[in-house]
């Protein structure tokens, strides 16, 4: 008889939160890595992820990408705003990230947290930012 003590975890022990390091780590294509890239929300759910400690939750993340993309001059209110990012980040943006292992998405519990694939963003953002211009700077 053989013992599969993977089959046997409990469903909250599967969820790692935090980063699990390079051990599940698959190398990403690059036309994967400019899809994710491409879009503003990822990028975003990517560097929050990336700078907390600990799993954030989804009413948090939602939270701060309408604080980001709220304008006041656009007829769209804060609660609309919230609720449109909250349906794209579960229909759309974290299951993709959660297909390429860059984010972990615990669907019972509403926490998101940084997978296999997500550490390897860091350097990309931090370049992406470095090369926007900053307002108001002359050339």
């Amino acid at each position: 008889m053989t013992i599969h003590p993977d089959r046997t975890t409990a469903g909250s022990d599967r969820f790692r939160l935090g980063s699990d390091g390079a051990m599940g780590r698959r190398p990403l294509p690059r036309e994967t890595v400019r899809h994710v890239v491409d879009s503003d929300r990822r990028r975003e759910v990517i560097r929050c992820v990336l700078a907390a400690d600990d799993p954030i939750a989804l009413r948090t993340l939602v939270g701060r990408l309408a604080d980001a993309e709220h304008d006041p001059t656009v007829g769209t209110t804060i609660h609309q705003l919230r609720q449109r990012i909250h349906t794209s980040l579960r229909e759309t943006h974290l299951p993709l990230l959660e297909d390429h292992d860059i984010v972990r998405y615990d669907r019972v519990r509403n926490l998101v947290a940084s997978a296999a694939n997500c550490a390897a963003f860091e350097s990309l953002l931090e370049f992406e930012s470095l090369e926007r211009p900053i307002a108001g700077r002359l050339e």
